[in-house]
């Protein structure tokens, strides 16, 4: 977009004004209005057509052919550029490239510095989506161990009625036990470090009062905090092995 010139001390032939000028101009009356009806053709204040070498018409190809042209684009968004524009760098922008005539000075200073913080957002955003990969994964790691320990213990337990061969001695009943709440302590900790990378996920990023990073990244999911709810899995079933120790240390007495 910086590559683009603007069209200062030209005359909008919308509404006649000279754009630009030593004195200095301002975005033509009525900008921050709607912008329902604008086409991609570039329809302008007036309904007459964009002139063909405007420097809006450089910007609108420039953002097809950056913003609009990801592989995903459509699949997500499939917006119109001037509903991507204005989902992008607000309404009042959106009105001023899609529904006046000239790349004013102005528009190009406000497109510049809104580009630079969605730049700047992105970066953010990029950064929060490695935190939450590498969190994810050493969540996944460490559950996968509990998962495996509480195999082990079940094991030595044995089966349930018939299937039991033979019964724990109460010391060795007692010794699965505390295996058991190490265990329950370390998903604990699990959940502690997993609440502090989305409570910096939420300090950091603002993506809507009502979205956070989990309930983007899972939408698609049944739970919005898949990694949470893991952890309370297995400890749900730590819980239920621990009470079951209990069970058989209380006969084994």
């Amino acid at each position: 977009m910086s590559s683009i010139p603007d069209e200062s001390g030209r005359t909008d032939p919308a509404s006649g004004a000279e754009i630009g000028g030593s004195g200095g101009t301002h975005a033509p009356d009525g900008v921050g209005g709607g912008f329902g009806g604008a086409t991609d053709s570039g329809v302008g204040i007036g309904g007459a057509a964009t002139p063909a070498g405007s420097r809006l018409v450089a910007v609108r190809d420039a953002y097809r052919s950056t913003v609009m042209s990801v592989p995903h684009y459509e699949a997500e968004y499939d917006d119109t550029y001037e509903r991507s524009i204005a989902a992008e760098f607000g309404p009042e922008l959106a009105y001023a490239l899609t529904r006046t005539n000239c790349f004013h000075e102005e528009y190009k200073r406000s497109m510049l510095s809104a580009a630079e913080t969605a730049v700047q957002e992105r970066e953010a955003f990029l950064d929060a989506l490695e935190s939450e990969i590498e969190s994810v994964e050493c969540a996944r790691s460490r559950l996968a161990s509990i998962r495996t320990e509480i195999e082990a213990i079940e094991d030595e337990l044995g089966g349930d009625g018939e299937e039991k061969k033979s019964t724990p001695t109460f010391g060795a009943l007692d010794a699965c036990r505390t295996r058991t709440e190490a265990l329950r302590e370390d998903c604990d900790r699990i959940a502690a470090r997993r609440q502090r990378v989305l409570a910096d996920h939420e300090r950091r990023l603002a993506l809507g009062d009502d979205l956070d990073l989990p309930a983007y990244c899972y939408q698609d999911l049944d739970v919005t905090y898949p990694v949470l709810a893991a952890v309370a899995a297995v400890g749900d079933r730590l819980d239920a092995l621990r009470r079951r120790i209990e069970s058989e240390m209380g006969r084994a007495r």
